[in-house]
């Protein structure tokens, strides 16, 4: 093939490759329709519950865990769904839906305007139409989902993490002013700094246990205002977190400390229940302190506290443990009527094809069914039943009032459960594009190939065997395992391949001796072991001891001997862009760079060893399939504000530190340039294809799997990250600007 035609196909190939995910994209991540407008009483039932509380305070302590520590209040564990960052979580605890995946990447966009929830319902809209005002302190995504909805407000920035103090002071200056006025029905405060400690420090932080004590007085101080001003006396004080955090202080996926945050609902009232629970209490299971309920169930909650409509897109069911507020079992029984009808028009709305007349619905009792849109038949079957006739005592009403939680339950786990609604015809298109790049660049990779027969067949065997790995949730979370191995058994085939006579001159000069080569081998295998020991990734091994987190904690002196042997290396923005831990591994990396550099690879061999080796650092310094590994502890090195551009750069170079220097160390390797350059582009180029045809098919197969949300999808949004960032802009556009500075020699 000719230069000029291997270089237009690539070329149009990786033109193609964005393309293809952005179609793909497009099918698997639509946004959901939802009923418009804003939900309103029948006539029928307007007065039928009175409101509880006229005011609510809504304070949200970002990445809380759990605060509880006394008070009169209900405690609760809110399971907050994949993924766990903040603006999908405030939309779910406002409009009580389940939010798209595609808001973990509006969420860093903080200048993005198509996630506003200006025209969605929720309860924060309702109070707004019914003439009340709302004020606003903390964090600024509030601001961005609900534009003009705040008569008072004042945001800070969410993104800029090193700042543990004025993010949570800005918000506190405002608390004794607005507790003091009358002209509002809702105060909504969002702390940030423990979230901010978290991604900086880590949960075991010194900062974290005074940044609690912090949070602490500020509940004290909101709750001693309740009691003892008489304008605050119906106020209900809700604490909640939008998220947790795992034991790296990241958040984003489902580990048990990511997806358990506390919830505290807080008022005098609450006495007269009579519920006395212990506080603190041990965690009866993973960070599960109290009975668990969803995150999307606070919206119902607060509408029947508040008096008013629950939002129309609400998968929540009302929190039963509220239902003595109401002295009348008819207002207890009329809040849950009014929740399971709209959970009920939701379903219908949702599932057309489904009736839940008596007559329709007779079948699916028969069967017993007791899950899925056939048990919700059945539970509303039941529902019709119990209410058609007189409530006449009180083992009437109480069996209605379980039917009617059954129901909702069972209609909120259908909604929550359904599949999205996939556009098959575009994941089948994205993957046709897709495909098609990788034809475009097959022949070139194949002759490459063809002129080293043993070096193809192990890249076909990794391609191959990475494809398939793509369908299984487990490999998907422990993909680092592949790599590692894949990396080891690269070089055992490169120290067999030096080991053996080979012929040309370009072999004699600086051809290492047969002990030399033992020694080469054996300084690749002790590096390869210290980059996969340095830090454990993923999910089955997360919580095991490694060299980061282990050794460096307990030696910290070793930092010095690092630092002093890295002065002269050429890559300092990398180091200052990664954790103070990893900054050792790129002393390992220039070991393992000078030991292959004395082994005269060729160019393919150069290719597919930076490649693997890309890959394989990534997982060493952190890295893996979760969201919640992305570090965000260097994103504003240098940056005196916040900018969506320059933290989007600098949080993808401080997560792809690794794959960015052996893309650098990979040009020094080469042993020409030219043509060597385009055939190294074309083998990336189909070796990313094939990998984003891989995953693609895995999500368009497995879109109804149980992992969708929390396995696949993020693996989906790492492997744009892997196609378009790391690709296209280092390996390609980076390539060539380092091919260029080596021709100007």
């Amino acid at each position: 093939m000719s230069l000029f035609q291997s270089s237009w196909t690539t070329l149009l190939a990786n033109i193609l490759i964005p393309v293809g995910i952005l179609t793909f994209s497009s099918g698997f991540f639509p946004y959901k329709p939802l009923l418009p407008g804003l939900a309103a009483f029948d006539e029928a039932d307007q007065d039928a519950t009175s409101p509880i509380f006229d005011k609510v305070v809504f304070m949200v302590v970002d990445a809380l865990r759990s605060l509880i520590r006394s008070g009169v209040a209900l405690p609760f564990t809110a399971h907050a769904s994949s993924p766990t960052v903040t603006m999908p979580r405030l939309k779910a605890m406002t409009t009580g839906s389940v939010p798209s995946f595609l808001d973990v990447i509006l969420n860093i966009a903080e200048s993005d305007t198509s996630s506003t929830l200006a025209f969605q319902d929720t309860w924060l809209a309702q109070l707004k139409a019914r003439g009340d005002q709302l004020v606003m302190y903390g964090d600024d995504t509030w601001l961005k989902l609900f534009p003009g909805m705040f008569g008072r407000a004042d945001g800070t920035t969410s993104f800029f993490v090193s700042d543990f103090v004025e993010v949570d002071q800005n918000v506190t200056r405002h608390v004794p002013t607005e507790l003091a006025q009358d002209d509002w029905s809702a105060m909504i405060m969002h702390y940030l700094g423990l979230d901010h400690i978290g991604h900086k420090a880590g949960p075991r932080s010194s900062y974290m246990i005074p940044k609690q004590q912090e949070m602490d007085a500020i509940v004290n101080e909101v709750y001693s205002a309740i009691q003892q001003k008489p304008h605050l006396e119906s106020t209900l004080f809700v604490l909640c977190g939008d998220h947790g955090m795992n034991d790296a202080g990241n958040h984003g996926g489902a580990s048990a400390g990511e997806t358990s945050p506390a919830l505290l609902f807080i008022s005098p009232k609450f006495e007269a229940l009579g519920v006395r629970q212990e506080s603190p209490v041990e965690a009866f299971d993973d960070l599960q302190y109290y009975r668990t309920v969803e995150q999307a169930d606070i919206t119902p909650t607060l509408a029947g506290l508040l008096g008013l409509p629950i939002p129309l897109n609400s998968l929540g069911v009302f929190i039963p443990e509220f239902l003595d507020l109401w002295e009348s079992k008819s207002q207890r029984l009329q809040m849950l009527t009014r929740n399971a009808r709209q959970l009920l028009n939701t379903v219908q709305a949702t599932f057309p094809g489904f009736a839940f007349n008596q007559e329709a619905i007779a079948a699916s009792c028969a069967t017993g069914a007791d899950s899925g849109i056939e048990g919700a038949q059945c539970a509303w079957s039941e529902v019709l039943r119990l209410s058609s006739g007189a409530i006449t005592n009180d083992e009437t009403s109480s069996a209605l009032e379980s039917s009617l939680l059954r129901f909702s339950r069972i209609a909120q786990d259908v909604m929550s459960s359904t599949a999205s609604n996939y556009n098959i015809s575009r994941l089948c298109l994205g993957l046709v594009i897709t495909g098609i790049a990788a034809l475009l660049v097959f022949p070139n990779t194949y002759y490459e190939c063809a002129r080293s027969t043993y070096t193809g067949v192990f890249l076909g065997f990794m391609i191959v065997g990475y494809g398939s790995m793509m369908f299984a949730s487990s490999y998907v979370e422990e993909e680092q395992q592949f790599w590692y191995w894949i990396c080891s058994g690269w070089m055992f085939y490169l120290h067999a391949r030096s080991a053996s006579p080979r012929t040309g001159s370009s072999r004699a000069t600086g051809r290492l001796s047969r002990h030399g080569s033992k020694f080469a081998i054996l300084g690749l295998a002790v590096a390869q072991r210290v980059i996969r020991r340095w830090n454990q990734t993923g999910q089955k091994f997360a919580a095991e001891p490694d060299i980061a987190r282990t050794f460096f904690p307990a030696h910290p002196a070793v930092f010095w001997v690092s630092n002093t042997l890295l002065h002269e290396a050429l890559h300092l923005f990398l180091m200052t862009q990664s954790r103070a831990s990893n900054i050792p591994l790129f002393f390992v990396f220039r070991i393992a760079a000078m030991t292959l550099s004395s082994m005269n690879l060729s160019g393919i061999e150069v290719t597919i060893t930076t490649l693997i080796l890309q890959y394989t650092t990534f997982f060493a310094f952190g890295g893996s399939n979760a969201i919640s590994s992305v570090d965000l502890s260097s994103a504003y090195n240098g940056v005196g504000s916040y900018s969506v551009v320059m933290v989007g750069i600098l949080t993808f170079v401080s997560n792809w530190a690794g794959p960015i220097w052996w893309v650098s160390a990979g040009h020094l390797l080469r042993p020409q340039q030219g043509s060597e350059d385009h055939n190294a582009a074309s083998l990336l180029t189909f070796h990313i294809a094939t990998s984003l045809m891989s995953v693609m098919a895995a999500c368009t197969a497995l879109r109804t799997h149980l992992f969708i949300w929390t396995v696949f999808s993020p693996k989906y949004l790492y492997t744009m990250a892997w196609a378009t960032a790391n690709h296209v802009a280092v390996n390609l556009l980076g390539g060539a600007g380092l091919s260029f500075l080596r021709s100007r020699k």
